[in-house]
């Protein structure tokens, strides 16, 4: 008697009438739910004996750096006038600050003076100190001056001072913008010592190392 071998598509309908379960190999892998996993699926890493996993053990954000604090007008009355590459007044030493005041054995006087600004002249982002001093050599000069201090890591660094003149007190002092502005009162070139007739208000910046005047207005003062 002659065998025929049926179909595979008419076995499989005789093998699903029949109740019968067919299995073909996928590269798959049932899960107990009965859904299908595919074998190559990324396996997530189990907790550890903490309940924590291994991606938990990444490196945190660093932190940003903490901010330089401000100097302060009370911090560079006790810091220094001049430094080891920039004298003040051809002093060969700087000359230290005690409550704002130095009395040298030349019988001059120095004391630093109320007017007084903070903010950032070096463009780094730390706010320096600008103050007001007087030089009293003893006779009747009071010379005035600007005193620049860099601001370096919260410490009072000495960068210059810009004298202004004989008796031309100063009144105020301003940072912004990475300029500062000085109003202090002044007199025309041929006018008597105490003709204290101009407010002049001067504005500077530090160019290089140097605190630079770049500009002025002056007005009428009685």
């Amino acid at each position: 008697m002659r065998r025929t071998l049926l179909p595979l598509a008419a076995l499989s309908l005789v093998l699903v009438a029949a109740g019968c379960t067919i299995e073909i190999s996928d590269g798959t892998t049932p899960d107990p739910g009965g859904t299908t996993v595919p074998s190559d699926s990324p396996v997530t890493d189990p907790p550890f004996g903490d309940g924590s996993s291994a991606n938990d053990n990444v490196s945190p954000t660093a932190a940003p750096p903490a901010k330089v604090p401000a100097l302060t007008c009370d911090q560079v009355a006790e810091s220094e006038l001049g430094s080891a590459t920039v004298r003040y007044n051809n002093y060969p030493d700087p000359i230290p600050l005690t409550e704002g005041r130095w009395a040298g054995e030349d019988g001059v006087v120095v004391t630093l003076q109320p007017p007084c600004a903070i903010g950032d002249l070096t463009g780094d982002g730390a706010a320096d100190a600008l103050r007001a001093s007087m030089l009293d050599g003893g006779g009747t000069g009071k010379f005035w001056a600007i005193t620049l201090w860099r601001n370096v890591d919260g410490t009072p660094a000495y960068v210059g001072t810009v004298d202004l003149g004989d008796r031309t007190p100063i009144q105020k002092i301003t940072i912004s913008a990475g300029q500062a502005q000085v109003v202090y009162l002044t007199r025309p070139d041929d006018a008597s010592m105490a003709e204290l007739v101009i407010e002049r208000t001067a504005t500077y910046r530090l160019i290089g190392d140097k605190l630079e005047e770049i500009g002025y207005v002056d007005k009428p003062h009685s």
